[in-house]
């Protein structure tokens, strides 16, 4: 019976130019991922001071749903993961408030653990 290869011996079947190409974008997604937990960190701060906390769920919705494909594509599906669930706590009509703040953070840890 033969072993399945994994995604490290795929990736050194490539071309080097290929696997060069693959470093870089992989390099942009964590930097763009730096860049999105700052996003979350302000919003989330914006949030305890709004009027109404849910009017900037929008924002987060998208930060999050960006983040759902590529974490997986780049090797970091626990970010994937975590991005999901936040996305569909906020998704969901009257989601609790403990829910949501379990699922910020445990994305916020995700991303930290990335840079």
């Amino acid at each position: 019976m033969s072993n399945p290869m994994t995604k490290t011996d795929k990736l050194d079947q490539l071309p080097e130019a290929a696997r060069d190409r693959i470093q870089q974008l992989r390099l942009l997604f964590i930097k763009r991922s730096m860049e999105q937990l700052s996003q979350i960190r302000q919003l989330l701060e914006e949030r305890t001071r709004a009027e109404d906390p849910r009017a900037r769920d929008a924002e987060l919705i998208s930060l999050a749903h960006s983040m759902v494909g590529a974490s997986g594509i780049f090797g970091f599906p626990d970010l994937g993961n975590a991005a999901f669930k936040l996305e569909n706590n906020l998704r969901e009509p009257g989601y609790s408030e403990a829910d949501f703040l379990q699922a910020a953070d445990d994305l916020i840890a995700r991303l930290t653990m990335v840079g």
